[in-house]
């Protein structure tokens, strides 16, 4: 009756919940618009998402319940031992670490970043040290994105733990069924190691390839810190991009913001989307209604 789930259920239950997470925050979206502003729900779009993760974790598995994905493919979560459902302390820190540890990491990358391009507070960090550190912004990032990835490609081949908060807390899961029905699993197991396979060996090559280009650039880098000993480059080094529209590569015209936060000019953002409605940059879900046009923004001249 109750057997270890596979690699399908598992997906198929992630997929389902994050179907109704994004029609949760749709209408949180829809709201938070309509009683706050368009600009209001930009400054607190992340914490909204965030709130509604929380809120429907609360509902489910910290409340005691399957969640959505977890009902319709007939799994449960259980402890390492496989016998027993999660202690309530389990299940919350399972909550936290998934929730609450992107969004952390992600402000604090922020900002350590805004803090390191500001003007101010920076005179006894060395110019040198300031212009790395910038540069291990990024960096951070695309390891925190291979960390995932590595994770997924590890699921692949053990078929145990979707999500790493899972892994940390020790949640498993098990499938339960009237009647028993063998429908070829190391059929299925096999082809999902070799997507790990497939899976490892990308990861391999991103990493070799950004190392490549690390190594490549590395004395472009160097001549980037004696230039950062100049105040005047530095500044037009830090504003001059920040100004340019990421379509046109040309020095934005009325300023226009993306849900996401993206800025563009109003004629090239608006043009992009009757054609593909979503961020050229970050690609997510974009409607020309949606746009922002930033009144006072643009510099004078």
């Amino acid at each position: 009756m109750f057997k270890k789930s596979g690699h399908a259920e598992i997906i198929r239950s992630h997929q389902k919940d994050e179907f109704y997470i994004g029609y949760l925050k749709s209408q949180i979206t829809d709201i938070s618009q309509a009683l706050l502003g368009p600009r209001n729900w930009i400054k607190w779009r992340k914490e909204l998402d965030l709130f509604a993760d929380l809120g429907y974790f609360t509902l489910t598995t910290f409340a005691g319940y399957q969640t959505i994905g977890e009902e319709y493919v007939n799994i449960l979560q259980v402890d390492n031992t496989l016998r027993a459902i999660p202690s309530r302390f389990r299940r919350i820190f399972m909550i936290l670490i998934h929730v609450l540890t992107p969004y952390t990491l992600h402000k604090v990358i922020d900002w350590l970043e805004k803090w390191l391009k500001s003007p101010v507070r920076h005179d006894e960090i060395p110019a040198e040290t300031k212009h790395f550190l910038l540069k291990c912004v990024p960096v951070i990032r695309q390891t925190v994105t291979f960390l995932h990835r590595c994770h997924l490609a590890l699921f692949y081949f053990q078929g145990v733990f979707y999500h790493i908060a899972k892994r940390i807390a020790g949640v498993n899961y098990v499938k339960y069924s009237l009647h028993t029905q063998h429908t070829g699993p190391n059929v299925l197991t096999q082809s999902f190691k070799i997507l790990g396979v497939l899976s490892f060996a990308q990861l391999v090559g991103s990493i070799g390839i950004h190392a490549y280009n690390a190594y490549i650039n590395k004395d472009k880098i160097v001549k980037s810190f004696r230039r950062e000993t100049t105040p005047e480059l530095e500044n037009s080094e830090v504003s001059s991009p920040a100004l340019k529209c990421a379509l046109c590569l040309e020095k934005r015209q009325s300023t226009t913001s993306t849900p996401c936060g993206h800025l563009f000019c109003w004629n090239c953002i608006h043009e992009w989307c009757q054609n593909k409605p979503e961020c050229p940059l970050c690609r997510e879900k974009l409607q020309p209604q949606s746009l922002v046009f930033l009144h006072n923004f643009d510099p004078p001249g």
